[in-house]
């Protein structure tokens, strides 16, 4: 499974290529897997932006994938803290990962955004709007904790489910192709850095002059 943290080489590409976050819509009301029994399932869901947004007429596609707490919380109550434990019985949320964003007379562009609903009962309703932001763009300390778990899921259902495939593949090859240019500008930074440590070290050459100094002359008669 690729690595969605690719450290400080992809975070030099990543600062300088996209943007931050984009607020979207559902295209309509999505079901939620609650029981356990459908854990291991993904849902297509279809986000759009604001009519008033320059994009509006573009369209988002991607996945509903469940999710469980596999990581310690930390709870306060009052001026107590309380260490709640990894809860892996119960579905927690939904995290929500679009790959592709389709506008009128452009190719498909692959992306690769995420949110979630931190919730185990409703749906995913039409008329909420979701934050989504690319993972890249977020800061190690700040990234979803489900994310890890999330791509594993989905990693495993893309073994039987087309959808989940799909998803899969894009969002690995645009990591890839992310990396490669992560390092191809690292690569060319360095390259500069010492480019400009050489001309900074050489010797200034020092003028000579060819012409003989001129000699007074007095006239006797």
């Amino acid at each position: 499974m690729f690595d969605i943290i690719f450290g400080t080489a992809h975070a030099i590409y990543i600062a300088g290529a996209l943007v931050g976050s984009i607020i979207l819509w559902p295209d309509q009301t999505y079901p939620l897997h609650k029981a356990p029994e459908e854990r291991e399932m993904v849902e297509v869901v279809g986000f759009h932006p604001q009519w008033y947004k320059a994009d509006s007429k573009c369209h988002y596609t991607g996945l509903i994938v469940p999710y469980v707490r596999d990581w310690p919380e930390t709870v306060r109550r009052g001026q107590e803290e309380e260490i709640l434990s990894p809860d892996l019985e119960h579905t927690a949320g939904h995290a929500v990962i679009l790959d592709t964003k389709t506008c009128p007379g452009k190719e498909d562009e692959t992306v690769f955004l995420v949110d979630a609903v931190e919730r185990n009962f409703g749906a995913l309703g039409g008329g909420t709007d979701f934050h989504f932001d690319d993972p890249d763009t977020i800061k190690p300390e700040y990234k979803p904790k489900w994310l890890p778990q999330v791509m594993q899921r989905i990693e495993r259902v893309a073994e039987h489910d087309g959808n989940a495939k799909e998803l899969l593949k894009a969002i690995t090859a645009l990591e890839h192709d992310r990396a490669t240019k992560a390092q191809a500008a690292v690569a060319a930074a360095s390259n500069a850095t010492a480019a400009s440590a050489d001309a900074a070290a050489a010797p200034a050459s020092a003028s000579v002059s060819t012409s003989e100094p001129a000699i007074p002359t007095a006239n006797t008669d």
